[in-house]
C-alpha cells in the first residue's frame, strides 16, 4: 500500500509538472499570421521549445513586424556576416561587444560618434584610414586615442 502511494503521488507530481509546463506554452495556432510567417523556421521544433524561449521568439517577432525595411535589411545582412565568420571571429566580436557595454555612456556616445563619421567616409577613404592604422606602431594608436579622447 506504502509502494502504491509513493508510486501515485509521483506520478501525480509528474502531471501537474507537465501541465504547468504547458500552461506556459504558446501553441503554434495561437500565433498570429505574421508571427507564423516569420517564425516559420520554428515551426517544426516549436512545440517542444521550452515556454521561455517561445515567449522570446515570439517577443522578437513581433519587434522584426514594426521594423522598417531598411532595418530587418540591416539584420540579415549582419547575422550572415556572423555566420560567414570563423569561431575565432566571432569570440573576437564578443570581446568587442562586451568592452562596449562596459564603456560609460559617454565613451559609448564618442564611439558611435566616430563609428558615424567613418561609415560616412567613401569606402576609398574607408581603406586609407584602415591601412593607416594598421601601420602605426602600439604607441602610435595609443596616443592617438588619448588624442581623440581629448577632442570629443
Amino acid at each position: 500500500m506504502r509502494n502504491y502511494l509513493l508510486s501515485l503521488i509521483l506520478i501525480v507530481g509528474s502531471v501537474s509538472g507537465a501541465v504547468q509546463a504547458a500552461e506556459g506554452a504558446i501553441s503554434w495556432s495561437s500565433l498570429s499570421a505574421a508571427e507564423q510567417q516569420t517564425l516559420q523556421p520554428m515551426k517544426e521544433k516549436w512545440a517542444a521549445l521550452p515556454p521561455e524561449r517561445q515567449n522570446r521568439l515570439r517577443d522578437n517577432a513581433k519587434r522584426w513586424s514594426a521594423m522598417t525595411p531598411e532595418q530587418q535589411a540591416r539584420i540579415k545582412q549582419n547575422r550572415e556576416r556572423w555566420q560567414a565568420m570563423t569561431p575565432q571571429q566571432r569570440q573576437q566580436m564578443q570581446q568587442r561587444q562586451q568592452r562596449f557595454r562596459e564603456m560609460s555612456p559617454e565613451q559609448r556616445q564618442r564611439m558611435k560618434k566616430a563609428f558615424s563619421r567613418y561609415r560616412e567616409m567613401n569606402p576609398e577613404q574607408q581603406q586609407v584610414l584602415r591601412e593607416k592604422f594598421r601601420n602605426m606602431t602600439p604607441e602610435q594608436r595609443r596616443e592617438l586615442r588619448e588624442r581623440r579622447r581629448r577632442v570629443d
